[in-house]
């Protein structure tokens, strides 16, 4: 819904890069801005989740999605 358009890898794929972009969310939130992520229902949590899914789905729409030609 928020990064519309067809991945190259499928749902699963698609699914796995997402949980991969939060991990990667949450740990770039910790390290670098020093954020508390304990708090399940933090907007910040959230936030730097979504936002860490997009990067990831973004760069591999790049990288894979650069070969394929529908």
């Amino acid at each position: 819904m928020l990064m519309p358009g067809r991945d190259p890898g499928g749902c699963l794929i698609t699914i796995l890069l997402g949980i991969g972009g939060a991990m990667l969310g949450g740990w770039i939130g910790r390290t670098a801005f020093d954020v508390d992520l304990g708090t399940f229902f933090d907007l910040r949590t959230w936030g730097l989740a979504i936002l860490g899914a997009l990067v990831i789905l973004l760069l591999y729409r790049m990288v894979i999605g650069s070969g394929r030609r529908d």
